[in-house]
């Protein structure tokens, strides 16, 4: 990536240990390995990956979001929801698309298309 890419460049980390509570916006491609407890928006046409280490508790609204770790609330995906093996989901989930892998544990009212 060029010098000047990564200043215009949208992306954002939430590293491992790091809480946060509220209402958190995020724009651009995002990957959380924290904690969030709240209201996370991640803007139209972006990418949200909750890593391995991640707890969201709350309301989570983007377009495709990818979950390894832990979340437990209200979900809403404009695009595609992928949970990966080891993911722990719980909830109302409304998505236009789910992919379930193997080992992947879903516990929710799930909504898709």
């Amino acid at each position: 990536m060029d010098i000047t890419d990564f200043k215009t460049a949208r992306f954002n980390i939430v590293g491992d240990g790091t809480k946060l509570k509220g209402e958190v916006h995020l724009a651009g491609r995002s990957s959380i390995s924290g904690e969030i407890e709240g209201q996370l928006y991640a803007a139209e046409g972006s990418q949200l990956i909750l890593e391995k280490t991640s707890r969201v508790a709350g309301v989570l609204k983007g377009h495709d979001i990818e979950i390894h770790g832990h979340f437990q609330g209200e979900l809403h995906a404009s695009g595609t929801l992928t949970l990966r093996p080891g993911s722990d989901t719980s909830g109302m989930i409304h998505a236009a698309k789910i992919v379930v892998y193997p080992g992947a544990l879903l516990n929710s009212e799930t909504s898709a298309g």
